[in-house]
């Protein structure tokens, strides 16, 4: 009966130290994907083309695109928060534009966004 007791003392301690060790791991993946209030999509170098208020560049097989407004950093280095880079003309083919883009998923879909235009020159 004492090994039996002993048994059951043990099962319920390694049940709870494996219990913590879930929670400290699961914290820990929750703060490296964003818990700590940063986000880093991937940057890009992407060939695509423009309409009047709309780009889309592709990149590793995926097309990523805006519609009117993006996040853009112009020629001298200064980031302004919205409008339409300088360095992206409108209705135009696109080579060689560096942005940041990713996969946007909404509850069952999704879609590649460009979050961001670099317009320095390299």
């Amino acid at each position: 009966m004492a090994t039996h007791m002993g048994e059951q003392m043990a099962t319920k301690v390694f049940a709870a130290v494996a219990a913590i060790l879930i929670a400290v791991a699961a914290f820990s993946v929750g703060y490296r994907v964003g818990g700590n209030g940063e986000f880093r999509p991937t940057v890009y170098i992407g060939d695509g083309s423009s309409g009047a208020d709309v780009a889309t560049l592709q990149a590793g097989g995926t097309s990523y695109g805006f519609r009117t407004t993006v996040a853009w950093t112009d020629a001298s280095g200064s980031y302004h928060s919205d409008g339409w880079p300088d360095c992206l003309p409108r209705q135009a083919q696109l080579t060689g534009v560096r942005f940041a883009g990713a996969m946007v998923m909404v509850e069952s879909g999704g879609e590649a966004r460009v979050l961001w235009v670099d317009c320095r020159k390299r």
